[in-house]
């Protein structure tokens, strides 16, 4: 078999132009997990970050809003630094709206660019066994949505995957995704505000997240979500 040189390589890419914006979207992610900052960096950038979004509030918070979104598409920073630091920077109540909506919008960008880049893959995922369960997903995916957010078990980065084969709009993955991660979001914020500075944000112990008194609530909020899906399964086979 003979060696595939670049420009055959090339080629094909320009005849699929999908598989060709998937790499770039893949070596993008990569990058920007290369260049995230260390620790030290972080700890030089505190004072001046926090001294410029004092005086560019609102260029600050557009900034935080694409680095949230980014965040929680890529490994790396992570959900949980990403809530840290909008806590740091602007507070607990305006650190966790912005980190939501970032976490909320990285969710349908990765949905529409994963139906458009994979669609044949999509496709394949839907005539699968996964078909028998796509009449509970259409009724009660918004919920399960939600459901998988609550809880810090399942990666933003992962869960922003999930919906790209499922037939949800890409307005209620928004709302499933808002919805979902608030409570959570609400809670690091306010942890984040109280940070000394960034470099904790980075080496904060995601363990503490299953601390009971922050666990428990959450699982709460995640029966409330899925009480509504087991009351009309029980409903519907319920004997009449």
């Amino acid at each position: 078999m003979s060696d595939v040189t670049a420009s055959q390589i090339a080629l094909r890419l320009a005849r699929r132009p999908r598989t060709a914006a998937g790499l770039a979207l893949l070596v993008l992610g990569l990058g920007l997990v290369a260049a995230a900052p260390d620790p030290s960096a972080m700890l030089a950038a505190s004072r001046d970050v926090t001294d410029w979004i004092g005086r560019n509030p609102t260029l600050g918070a557009g900034l935080f809003l694409v680095f949230a979104t980014l965040g929680k598409v890529t490994p790396v920073p992570g959900g949980v630094v990403v809530m840290l630091t909008a806590g740091f920077l602007f507070g607990p109540v305006a650190g966790p709206a912005l980190a939501s909506l970032g976490s909320a919008l990285a969710a349908v960008g990765v949905t529409a660019a994963g139906r458009w880049v994979f669609p044949d893959t999509v496709a394949r995922i839907k005539g699968s066994r996964f078909a028998r369960y796509e009449e509970a997903v259409a009724r009660d995916g918004v919920a399960y949505l939600a459901a998988i957010r609550i809880l810090p078990v399942v990666p933003a980065w992962i869960g922003n995957l999930l919906p790209v084969a499922v037939e949800i709009r890409l307005r209620w993955v928004f709302l499933a995704t808002l919805i979902g991660v608030a409570p959570l979001t609400i809670v690091m914020g306010g942890v984040g505000s109280r940070l000394q500075d960034l470099t904790e944000a980075a080496s904060f112990d995601a363990a503490l997240l299953f601390d009971p008194a922050t666990l428990l609530p959450l699982v709460g909020l995640l029966v409330v979500a899925l009480l509504p899906v087991a009351v009309r399964r029980w409903w519907s086979r319920a004997p009449r």
